[in-house]
């Protein structure tokens, strides 16, 4: 046996030999690694435009061999960390362009790399067709994410303009049957559940010409990213959806387009000012204050169209903006009406690190319905003589807004992006009356009397943002942000000169903070969580919104995805139930007295499938809503007494469905169908008895077609149709009237079930050809399109006189069989 000496001196012995091991283990494995990440690469560049040098953001770069890619920044910048040294194939793919492949060789490799991407042609003058080439529309990689192409939209059938909104009308889950209104309803959402950025300024108003058109011109867009549901924590505002565009920042050479159609014509200018410096100017302008085409008479007839009664009970067609004038005659207004918007981009590099950006965009629509009549009453007398009404009735709306940014790529790990943003939307309705009666035999006035209405929106928000990523390893990438705004509201309506039916003037802040980590876990799996924070100081409350998505790649061609995520808005938009007083809608801050703060939580399962050729995807969804608001205007006759509080009703409510598409991504015939299964149900305290009804958007089936056909080098042919469940609507049942103990009468109306009846189905079907040839330098083309190619009567609502009993029902009738003619001359 050891003597203890010896065996602490053994122990001292083993144990220095363990240290010593355990540190040349360590030094071994720190060598080894420290070798390793010397012997990695970072592969990073920027990805442009090869013709116009354009850098293009939200482009998939993948490296092959390795299973392994990332997507450009805004800017258009890609960072793929930990690449092991060797050879390699990255694979460039953007919707529109051809697929690039690029080899690369990490010993030579140096510096970051600037990719040039060809667009590709929509006319079959190109030598090849590329395979996995996706056209006009592309499922993003992000849950319920598309990108959508504003240049091959423009081959699609349209009323008299190319329009991007109504282009997104015809994804699935999106509404295509809201011919009244460009804004979206994505999901059982309304527009104003709608973030939607240009060059991040907010646009609140997207329509021109009473909805008919989407206050963006397609000449000034490059991206358009949508994301119907479970968007990450960098969005914040809305309960809905994201619809995001990114405007063109000018070119490296001069370059111009000029467009004409029927209803107006737009000139876009791109030059670069000097070597780093470059600008874009667009503009478009409606000339129906100056010639009325077919085509503005045809939508204007829609909206005020004359009606014609055949008798009680009779079904007649009329318009929602107005339409004859009754009793002493009939007056013919011709309105003067126009539109326009402006957008103008400078962007500066004073690094190729750095990138400056000023935006700004202004749109606007007037109609002036102003007019002056002279009726000769037929009698002789005291009841004979002249009547005299001057009417002054004008009406503007629109959005006026700028951003300017400066982005900076720190390294490959670490880029920022700092925006300021101002964006301001009114709408200001005025409307006087003068009503004066003159003697028949003589000049004395008689009688003279007059009335006015006014009702005034104005929403202005000032809003200072700081987004940075960090690439922290091959696996994560790090989002993290803050935003704080400052919004303004005003809101007044004055009905008969005096009387104040509502008034508001609201402030609020708000600062919002988010961070978000995108995990690479394996190859296959992907899994992103995010947490945002927002401190709202009109209820000085903290908001705070969890993200969370993945994907699952189960071999190459199948994908699981899922979302899940919870969002507040602190702003909406209230509908205005009467259409014919000019405004339609005005907004309003949340303030938990009028309106709550609306709330909803995104549930989100689905699959794909795909083929070079072809995508097969589904997506199903459940979007829980809280803190709803409508507001009801009903004048009590008989009455003159307005409480705020009455007019506004707040509720819950669910959505749900199940969308599926089928896609043929490439060829000379590509396109999609689609299908969508959706119930909407709204359930508010005084309405209905408390019970759950339709809402207004509801429609249970909606399918939609889209398909492109390149016919040789000069021709595109583009076809889409359409059908939807007819919407819900409610009916009134009686009309009684009471008389109150103070000798005034109060009338009644009692109402059937809320939106317990429906319209019709709808369907319609659009078509147009393109035809393209060359002029010396420019490139032309010329498109006809027709729009609602069989005629179809589609409801838009209904109205009901309860003037007659019977009470007389009207139906509100969409636009007939349209064509429209375009020109279109790029330099």
């Amino acid at each position: 046996m050891p003597a203890p000496n010896e065996q602490s001196n053994d122990q001292l012995t083993h144990s220095v030999v363990m240290t010593r091991s355990s540190l040349f283990i360590l030094l071994t494995v720190s060598v080894v690694s420290a070798a390793a990440a010397q012997q990695s690469v970072t592969v990073s560049g920027t990805v442009r435009d090869m013709e116009t040098g354009e850098t293009l953001p939200y482009t998939n770069v993948f490296i092959q061999e390795l299973g392994r890619g990332a997507a450009t920044n805004v800017d258009g910048y890609f960072a793929i960390l930990g690449v092991p040294p060797g050879q390699y194939v990255l694979r460039v793919t953007y919707l529109g362009f051809h697929d690039t492949y690029i080899d690369i060789d990490t010993a030579i490799l140096e510096g970051p790399l600037d990719i040039g991407m060809e667009q590709a042609s929509m006319y079959l003058d190109e030598v090849f067709v590329t395979a996995e080439q996706f056209r006009m529309m592309k499922a993003g990689e992000a849950v319920s994410q598309i990108t959508i192409s504003p240049r091959d939209v423009a081959m699609l059938p349209s009323i008299g303009e190319v329009d991007l909104f109504r282009s997104l009308q015809l994804l699935p889950g999106i509404s295509g049957t809201n011919e009244g209104s460009s804004g979206l309803y994505v999901r059982g959402g309304t527009p104003d559940q709608n973030l939607v950025l240009l060059d991040g300024m907010t646009v609140y108003h997207v329509d021109h010409f009473f909805g008919f058109f989407s206050a963006f011109n397609a000449d000034a867009i490059k991206d358009v990213q949508v994301y119907k549901g479970g968007f990450p924590a960098s969005y914040g505002g809305r309960t809905s959806s994201v619809v995001e565009l990114t405007g063109r920042s000018g070119r490296n050479d001069f370059g111009a387009g000029l467009g004409v159609n029927l209803l107006s014509a737009q000139i876009t200018a791109e030059a670069p000012l000097g070597k780093r410096l470059s600008l874009m100017v667009s503009g478009r302008r409606s000339y129906t204050d100056v010639l009325r085409t077919g085509v503005y008479n045809s939508i204007y007839n829609t909206l005020t169209g004359a009606e014609s009664t055949q008798g009680p009970g009779r079904t007649f067609g009329g318009g929602a903006l107005g339409g004859r004038v009754q009793g002493l005659g009939q007056v013919t207004v011709q309105p003067d009406f126009y539109f326009y918007d402006t957008n103008a981009k400078l962007n500066y590099r004073p690094s190729n690190k750095d990138v400056v950006a000023l935006s700004l965009y202004n749109g606007r629509d007037n109609l002036d319905e102003s007019r002056l009549t002279t009726n000769e009453i037929p009698f002789a007398g005291e009841s004979g003589g002249t009547l005299i009404t001057d009417i002054y009735d004008v009406t503007g709306w629109g959005n006026l807004g700028g951003s300017g940014k400066w982005s900076r790529q720190w390294s490959p790990r670490a880029y920022s992006n700092l925006l300021f943003a101002y964006s301001e939307y009114f709408s200001e309705s005025t409307r006087t009356s003068l009503l004066e009666r003159y003697a028949a035999d003589s000049d004395s006035l008689l009688f003279s009397g007059g009335a006015g209405t006014l009702e005034d929106n104005w929403l202005g928000d000032f809003s200072l943002r700081l987004d940075n990523e960090f690439h922290l390893t091959k696996a994560h990438k790090l989002d993290v942000g803050l935003q704080a705004t400052r919004s303004d509201v005003r809101y007044e309506n004055v009905r008969n000169d005096t009387l104040t039916v509502f008034s508001e003037d609201q402030s609020a802040q708000n600062v919002a903070l988010y961070v978000q980590d995108i995990w690479q876990l394996y190859p296959s799996l992907s899994l992103t969580a995010g947490l945002r924070g927002t401190w709202y100081d009109l209820t000085g409350g903290m908001y705070l919104e969890p993200r969370a998505s993945f994907t699952y790649d189960l071999g190459s061609r199948i994908q699981i995805k899922g979302a899940y995520g919870q969002y507040n808005q602190f702003v909406a938009r209230v509908v205005n139930e009467n259409v014919t007083e000019g405004a339609r809608d005005f907004w309003l801050l949340a303030d938990e007295e009028h309106v709550g703060i609306q709330g909803s939580t995104h549930y989100i399962l689905g699959a794909s499938y795909e083929t070079p050729s072809w995508l097969f995807d589904v997506e199903a969804y459940r979007k829980e809503l809280e803190g709803l608001s409508e507001f009801s205007l009903r004048f009590r006759r008989g009455g003159a007494v307005f409480v705020a509080d009455n007019l506004f009703f707040g509720g819950d409510g669910v959505a749900r469905g199940a969308e599926f598409l089928l896609q043929r991504k490439t060829g000379y015939v590509t396109g999609w169908l689609s299908y969508t299964l959706a119930e909407i149900e709204h359930t508010f305290e005084g309405l209905n008895s408390g019970e759950p009804f339709p809402a207004l958007h509801d429609q249970p089936h909606e399918l939609k077609l889209v398909s492109t056909a390149r016919l040789g080098s000069r021709w595109n042919v583009s076809a889409t149709w359409a059908f939807a469940t007819g919407k819900p609507y409610t009916t009134p049942e009686s009309q009684y009237t009471l008389t109150l103990l103070d000798g005034s009468e109060q009338t009644y109306i009692h109402v059937g079930e809320k939106n317990g009846k429906r319209l019709p189905d709808y369907h319609r079907l659009d078509m147009a050809v393109h035809y393209r040839f060359p002029v010396g330098l420019t490139n032309v083309d010329i498109g006809f399109s027709v729009f609602n190619v069989y005629n179809r009567t589609n409801v838009w609502y209904r109205e009901f006189d309860l003037s007659q009993s019977p009470y007389v029902t009207t139906d509100i009738t969409l636009l007939g069989l349209t064509p429209n003619l375009s020109v279109r001359i790029d330099i």
